[in-house]
């Protein structure tokens, strides 16, 4: 089907109005509806060139200057429906044209929406962290969304939630972290093991818990035996890794 333009009465012409140029007034409707079409672009186009543009109001109407006396066409467009491009139209000077544009509604065909996913690059050790909780091997383990969950601001009020770990006020005002029986479990931090200085350190000197990607505690019995320190007298007492977010 054609598309629908209506000048009407072709030209007004208005030679005695005040107008201080040639202008086009119109509105945009939707066919079949007549609804008004608001943000719908108009232009007054000479040959190849656009002379003159402007969007439709709420009510999809519009006011556009044409630039001087000529031969001119006039479109119309909006995203969803069908573009409409008039004929030739001869203005003359201090013309004042009414236009009512049609469009119809057209299916837009968009680009697909690509999505690309890549695996989260993480060190070895982050990787054999999450392979060890997978396993369901005997320690107790937190992953980073689970820490994530407990919006704690304290590296110790995070390990509370672990059963078989407490923790004590010392007399230096330090934190320290204690397992079944009162004993001083193991702390590594990213596989390496950290001297608590009796309790003179605190878990909470060491990291944060938005730096955290991971925790595991072990019972004396159960450390891998890659944590496991020989001589060291705590050894019994269990071990509690900490891992950050590292990065290849």
């Amino acid at each position: 089907m054609r598309p629908q333009f209506i000048v009407a009465a072709l030209l007004l012409v208005c030679a005695a109005a005040p107008a201080a140029g040639q202008t086009v007034h119109g509105r945009v409707l939707e066919r079949g509806t007549n609804n008004p079409v608001a943000s719908a672009t108009v232009e007054v186009r000479a040959g190849e060139s656009v002379r003159g543009r402007v969007e439709t109001d709420t009510a999809g109407m519009f006011d556009i200057e044409i630039p001087g006396a000529g031969t001119y066409r006039l479109s119309a467009e909006r995203v969803g429906y069908v573009s409409v491009l008039s004929e030739q139209v001869q203005v003359a000077g201090l013309d004042s044209l009414d236009v009512v544009f049609h469009l119809t509604t057209d299916a837009v065909s968009l680009d697909p929406v690509q999505v690309s996913a890549s695996r989260r690059a993480t060190s070895p050790l982050i990787a054999a962290f999450y392979d060890r909780a997978a396993g369901r091997r005997q320690g107790r383990f937190m992953t980073r969304s689970q820490i994530a969950a407990t919006q704690a601001s304290r590296t110790s009020d995070v390990l509370r939630r672990v059963a078989g770990l407490t923790f004590r006020t010392t007399r230096r005002g330090t934190v320290a972290l204690r397992a079944r029986g009162g004993c001083e479990p193991l702390v590594y931090i990213d596989g390496m093991h950290v001297n608590m200085y009796g309790n003179t350190t605190s878990v909470d000197d060491l990291v944060r818990p938005d730096d955290l990607e991971g925790i595991e505690v072990y019972g004396g019995a159960s450390v891998p035996i890659q944590f496991v320190r020989d001589g060291a007298t705590n050894s019994n007492c269990g071990a509690v890794m900490l891992w950050t977010k590292l990065r290849v």
